[in-house]
Order: structure tokens, then C-alpha cells, then sequence
């Protein structure tokens, strides 16, 4: 049995990892993904082997609840809720922390007398209190958690480091001595603060995907009741009610036709761009349009099981069947975590051996742990991360996912959907087809006249065509559109039953004779070509993925450069998203609908382009606000001289560990000298990281066009980058 469960207690992406990891060593357990966004886990087990009590009981010994999936909106509370407390937390960690530290800088700055400068000492201890023992309380208890679930990490670290700076400190003013380390334990608490209050903006962004799921239906809807109809919000229907859809409205609820003949846009479900023809006794679905006339529908099924909400829960599946990845920087610190321990412990035991006092040894011990301070190793991605969010904003990009950004600069497959994305999401006329003795402008007046008035894309293409709408207006039908000519014969626009090729066909008819056909094209998005070709000439394979029918779709790829077998035609939501999962990752896709949604979940990175629709804006990992699919390039380019700065900035991270750890064990290291150490080594960080925002925050005018052709830029992470990216 497979199911998706709601996590209590996760408070971090390595209790996340850890509570996964445990859960896969459970008997009858086939597979688990905890995902630490949206505090989800998705279970597949055998039911004869182990049951959800047991399941339940399981997470329990490991400090967490199993419940009910969340919904959207229950997250949204928690998070925002745990925002409050993380600001409150900070607040103090800030102004307590401030003057922590100003006290200890006038210990490495003044000269002053050693009773006064262990006041001072003193001072800065008090202050630090509240910071390391109440603002970083949690940090302590996810330390002990990850010792629980065997995955220590950078919590655990930034523990031991704030309680051995604490410790150490506390013995030197037992000393009567004022070289302390407060300053480095209130700075650690108060970054790994501010980055966890990062962490749950991002995680209430993230959720707010299966919100815009939800929103895609209408949430009221005209109910008939005895003869009489009246307006009731979707949640009080139950199966069995008659609903009334007016034409070109929504539709609030999945049923069945009772009365009337329409035709749907069921683009927000399958991509379809032509809308389909629904008759009495077939079905339509919720967040689809109702392009014809009236209908009666009978509900048969309530808010929550509809395929929109089912849809949004694909989208909460693939986003847990992701899991919780494990960037290079948690796996450093999950080394370092055992590691410095473990030379302390070493160190203070090869001191004594070597006769050094007991006291003297564990002193220079507790000093490794205060001098491995992670301050620099905590900055590496959060601030390339964050300087990559400045220079994609200047570019008219929002990243939702750094991590997953980060897929883009090893991106083996690109994955794009049709309508909307690859084209125009336009129709335009592309063909007339008159009769004999039938001239093709009065073919098109005779359309234009029936289709004036008529809010549907073909219809607007044909107007455009004709120049100008005709008449009074024509009345939508049930497979059309009609009016009256000037001599009051009834002329008719229908869809054509001998449809073929790559084109979309109307037929036009006047009082049942045929008259002509007119064919329609969905025209593809200027420099699309050039970014599919830009992408292949490195080594990207490209796929197109469309729930429109196989002529369309093979006459745009064609025209686009993919090959008949990357063209993918018919495809469901679900189909895109077994497309994506067998694909050669890391795996891009684009889209724009809410029936892209599962499949941007799916992929290691998720686009949606400019004008996407906000459930696909809000599932996406990258979000394109302005200009066309060449940004996709742009921030290709980015993403990867933003891993390359990130690497960078953990090996600068690294070095000073590497210098830090044997000179607290020679001894040599005071506190004043690991304080300017480790303020060099977080400078250094930063200056580094500043250098991808000065290289991608200068847009201009022709920075989208320079991505698109992009022939100077090589596969070198740095090369190119300012001008493809800014």
C-alpha cells in the first residue's frame, strides 16, 4: 500500500533525512521520502507485513507524529506560526547578541586592567545567556535528535561549537581570566537563526503550490433546487446536487450532463489548446471553461476527491517522492560533526599522555571545539544562494528553490510543454480553403459574422483576420458559432469533422451548404528555436510533452528541431510526469498550466514561464516573471556559476578549520586570534560571493538576446556569465 502522511516535529532538513533513513530500516517498509517542505512522508508498505499503527508507533519512538496529510492551508498556519516564533527568537539573539559582542571587541581592542576586562568578560557572558540557552534552545535539541536518527549534521555542530565557546569561557572566568569566546557562541545561534527563518519563507512559498491547486475552481457554485436556484460555496455540495454553469464560466464541480450541449477548454487539466465537445450523459471536470451554452450538471463528486484536487495531491506526491536531498554543505558539516569531536576528544588524551595537567588538556580539547567554529561553512550557500537571488531578480527571475536551481547547472534533460510554453497560446488563421465560386475574403466575412461577440480564441483569430468584428453577434452553439447574413440566411462556423494535418479546422456553412474551411496554427515563441538549439549544442537532450493530438505536435517539433521521436503527443499530467522520471536527470521541465503541476514537482527543476498560470508559478522552482524561454539560458548560466561560487566559498570555509583545529591543539590559538581568524574567513566568504552578484545584477535591454544565441559561452562554469546572465 502506498500512501502520503503529514510529519509533526520536523523542524530541519536533517531531522528530515535522518526520520527517512530510520524509517527504510523498518521490516515490510519498501520505500520512504520524507520531504521537510511540506512536512510530508510518503509510505509504500506491505500491508501483511507491517500496518500504519506500527508505522505510526515507529515515527513516534523516533520523536515525530504520523497524521492525516495536512492540507495547504493547515501548513500555511504552522509555518507562519513558526516564522513568528523564529523572529522572536532572532530579535532577542540580535540585541542580546549585539552587545555580547561589543563588550567582547573592546576586550580585543582596549586596553584595560585585568579586573576590569574580566567584568567585561563577565558582562559579555551574561548577555550571551540568553542567546545560547533560550534563542538557540531548539538548535540543542536537534542536536540531540540527530544523534537520535544517527545523522549528525550542522546543527549538531553549531552545538557543540556555541557550548564549547560557552564552556571554555566559563572556565577561564573561573581562572580569573577574560579570554572568552562568548562572541563566537552568540554569533553561530544568531546565523543559524536568520537561516532557519529563511528556510520557513521558503518552506510557506512551497506550500502555497498546492494552495494555488486549489484555487484553480471556482469555490461557488448556482445550485437548482426545486425550480428554484440559489448560490452555495462548493464545500456544502454533496454527490447527487444539480449544479447550473453559465457559458463561458467555470466549472465549480466534476459531474455529469444533464442538459445542454457545450464545449469545454479543458486546457487547465490536459494542455488540450481545442476545446472538446461535451454533450448530456458525458462528464466535465471542475476548472474547466464552459465555452457553448447552459448546462446542468449532476454532481458526482464533492469538494476534495475532485480531479483538480487530486491533481494538486500528484503535485504533493511528487514533491514527496523527492524527498529531502542532501546538498554538499550538510554532508561537510555531517563530517565535521564527528570529526571535530572526535580531535578534541583525541587531542585532550594525546595531551595527557604526552604529560600535560589534566586541566591544561581539556582546556585546549574544549578549544578545538570553539575554534572549529562553522560561521564561514554556515555562510558558504546561503550567501552564494542569496547573491544569485539578487542577480536573478535583476533578470526578471524568481528562484523558490535554490537547491533545486542548483540542477540546472548539471542539466542533462529539458523537458517542455506545448501551448503556452513552446507557442504563443494564439491561434491565427493560417489557411482559407473557399468552395468553388466562393471567394476567401466572403468566406471570412461570413465567419467573422457569425463569430462576433463570441469570447473563444478562434474566434477572436478570426476576427483579427477579418480586421473587424460584423454585425450584431453571433449566438454560440452547441459545436459552433451562428448568425443571419444580410439576407436572413442562417450561417453556421462549426468544428470540421474531417480534421487532419497540423492545423485546427472550421467549417463554414450557409443554410447547411458548405462554403469553405479555415484552417488555424498556434505559432511558436520568437528565440524558441534558438534556445532549444543552444541547449542541445550542449549535450542537453530536449523533449516536447503535449496533451494536444499528434498533427499539431509533430508540425511544431518539426519546425523547433526535435526529433520525431522527442515530440510526445496526448500526453496526460500523469504522463509528463513519467516522462520526466525516466528521462536522464538532472531533469528540467517548463510549463505554464495547472496540468503541468505534477510534472514541475516531478522534475529536479521546475520553470514556469512568463504569464503561467499561479498554480504552475507557485509549484515551479524557478519562476520566469519577465521575458521569453531565452531566459531559460540565462539562468542555466547562472546556476552554474553560482555552484561554482558556492564550492568556492566552501573550500575558503575549509581552510580556516584546516589552520584553526591544529593550532587550538598546539595551543596557539587565543581567543582574540580565532576571533580575527574567523572574521577573515566569513569576509572571505562574502567577498567571494559578491562576485556573482556583481557579474549578474547589470540588466539590460539586450542581456535575454545575447542568452539566447549565446555561441561565446562554453561549458565553463564562469565563462560568458556577465553577459548571458545580466
Amino acid at each position: 500500500m502506498r500512501r502520503l502522511f503529514g510529519v509533526q516535529g520536523l523542524a530541519c532538513a536533517g531531522c528530515a533525512r535522518g526520520l527517512e533513513g530510520r524509517l527504510r530500516g523498518l521490516p515490510g517498509l519498501r520505500s520512504a521520502g520524507v520531504h521537510f517542505l511540506t512536512a510530508s512522508v510518503l509510505l509504500d508498505w506491505d500491508e501483511s507485513r507491517i500496518t500504519v499503527d506500527d508505522l505510526s508507533a515507529a515515527v513516534a519512538r523516533f520523536g515525530y507524529g504520523l497524521i492525516d496529510r495536512h492540507r495547504p492551508a493547515e501548513i500555511e498556519a504552522l509555518l507562519t506560526a513558526e516564522m513568528t516564533r523564529l523572529g522572536i527568537r532572532l530579535a532577542v539573539a540580535v540585541v542580546a547578541g549585539m552587545w555580547s559582542m561589543a563588550l567582547a571587541v573592546a576586550l580585543y581592542v582596549v586596553d584595560l586592567t585585568p579586573d576590569v576586562a574580566w567584568w567585561v568578560a563577565l558582562s559579555s557572558g551574561l548577555f550571551a545567556l540568553p542567546v545560547v540557552f533560550w534563542a538557540g534552545a531548539r538548535f540543542h535539541w536537534m542536536a540531540w535528535q540527530s544523534l537520535r536518527l544517527r545523522t549528525p549534521g550542522m546543527d549538531l555542530l553549531i552545538s557543540l561549537g556555541s557550548l564549547g565557546a560557552m564552556a571554555i569561557s566559563a572556565v577561564a572566568l573561573v581562572q580569573g581570566k577574560s579570554e572568552v569566546w562568548f562572541d563566537t557562541a552568540t554569533m553561530l545561534v544568531t546565523l543559524l537563526l536568520l537561516g532557519r527563518l529563511v528556510d520557513a519563507a521558503t518552506r510557506r512559498s512551497t506550500v502555497a503550490a498546492l494552495t494555488a491547486m486549489e484555487a484553480a475552481a471556482p469555490e461557488m457554485a448556482t445550485v437548482m433546487q426545486d425550480g428554484a436556484t440559489r448560490t452555495l460555496p462548493c464545500a456544502d455540495l454533496f454527490a447527487g446536487a444539480e449544479i447550473m454553469v453559465d457559458a463561458g464560466a467555470a466549472i465549480s464541480m466534476d459531474g455529469i450532463i444533464l442538459q445542454g450541449e457545450t464545449l469545454v477548454d479543458r486546457a487547465v487539466l490536459t494542455g488540450e489548446s481545442a476545446p472538446v465537445p461535451r454533450r448530456p450523459g458525458e462528464r466535465v471536470e471542475a476548472g474547466t471553461v464552459n465555452l457553448g451554452r447552459r448546462i446542468v450538471i449532476r454532481v458526482d463528486r464533492t469538494l476534495g476527491d475532485r480531479d483538480i484536487d487530486r491533481m494538486g495531491g500528484v503535485v504533493a506526491l511528487e514533491t514527496a517522492r523527492r524527498g529531502t536531498g542532501t546538498p554538499l554543505v550538510d554532508r561537510i558539516g555531517a563530517a565535521l560533526a564527528v570529526a571535530i569531536p572526535a580531535l578534541s576528544l583525541l587531542a585532550s588524551l594525546g595531551l595527557m599522555l604526552m604529560g600535560a595537567g589534566i586541566q591544561e588538556s581539556l582546556i585546549r580539547g574544549l578549544t578545538v571545539l570553539a575554534a572549529a567554529c562553522p560561521c564561514a561553512l554556515a555562510l558558504a550557500m546561503p550567501l552564494a544562494h542569496a547573491r544569485a537571488a539578487q542577480a536573478a531578480a535583476a533578470m526578471g527571475l524568481r528562484i523558490r528553490n535554490p537547491d533545486a536551481f542548483e540542477a540546472l547547472a548539471t542539466l542533462r534533460t529539458a523537458i517542455f510543454d506545448k501551448t503556452g510554453t513552446l507557442t504563443m497560446g494564439r491561434p491565427r488563421l493560417t489557411a482559407t480553403d473557399p468552395a468553388p465560386g466562393i471567394a476567401a475574403a466572403d468566406l471570412l466575412a461570413l465567419a467573422a459574422r457569425a463569430e462576433t461577440g463570441i469570447a473563444h480564441p478562434l474566434a477572436r483569430a478570426i476576427i483579427a483576420a477579418h480586421g473587424r468584428e460584423s454585425g450584431a453577434g453571433g449566438l454560440r452553439a452547441a459545436r459552433g458559432a451562428t448568425a443571419a447574413d444580410d439576407g436572413g440566411r442562417v450561417v453556421s462556423v462549426t468544428t470540421s469533422g474531417t480534421a487532419t494535418g497540423d492545423m485546427t479546422w472550421l467549417d463554414v456553412h450557409r443554410d447547411g451548404n458548405l462554403l469553405g474551411s479555415l484552417g488555424f496554427q498556434d505559432s511558436p515563441k520568437p528565440l524558441a528555436r534558438q534556445m532549444l538549439d543552444s541547449l542541445r549544442s550542449r549535450g542537453v537532450a530536449t523533449l516536447m510533452a503535449t496533451g494536444d493530438s499528434g498533427g499539431p505536435a509533430a508540425a511544431l517539433g518539426r519546425s523547433l528541431g526535435f526529433a520525431p521521436d522527442a515530440v510526445h503527443s496526448g500526453q496526460t499530467p500523469q504522463d509528463k510526469v513519467r516522462l520526466v522520471r525516466t528521462s536522464p536527470g538532472p531533469v528540467l521541465f517548463v510549463g505554464d498550466g495547472v496540468n503541468d503541476g505534477p510534472a514541475l514537482a516531478a522534475s529536479d527543476c521546475g520553470v514556469s514561464v512568463a504569464a503561467a498560470h499561479a498554480a504552475a508559478a507557485q509549484t515551479a522552482d524557478l519562476v520566469v516573471m519577465r521575458g521569453g524561454l531565452e531566459m531559460i539560458l540565462a539562468a542555466r548560466t547562472l546556476a552554474r556559476r553560482t555552484v561554482a561560487i558556492g564550492r568556492q566559498n566552501i573550500a575558503l570555509a575549509l581552510v580556516y578549520n584546516a589552520l584553526a583545529v591544529p593550532a587550538a591543539i598546539a595551543g596557539v590559538l587565543t581567543p582574540t586570534g580565532a576571533a580575527i581568524a574567523m572574521f577573515l574567513s566569513s569576509a572571505s566568504v562574502s567577498a567571494n560571493a559578491l562576485r556573482l552578484r556583481k557579474s549578474g545584477a547589470r540588466p539590460s535591454g539586450t542581456a535575454t538576446q545575447q542568452a539566447a544565441n549565446a555561441p561565446h559561452d562554453p561549458e565553463s562554469p564562469g565563462a560568458g556569465f556577465s553577459n548571458a546572465s545580466c
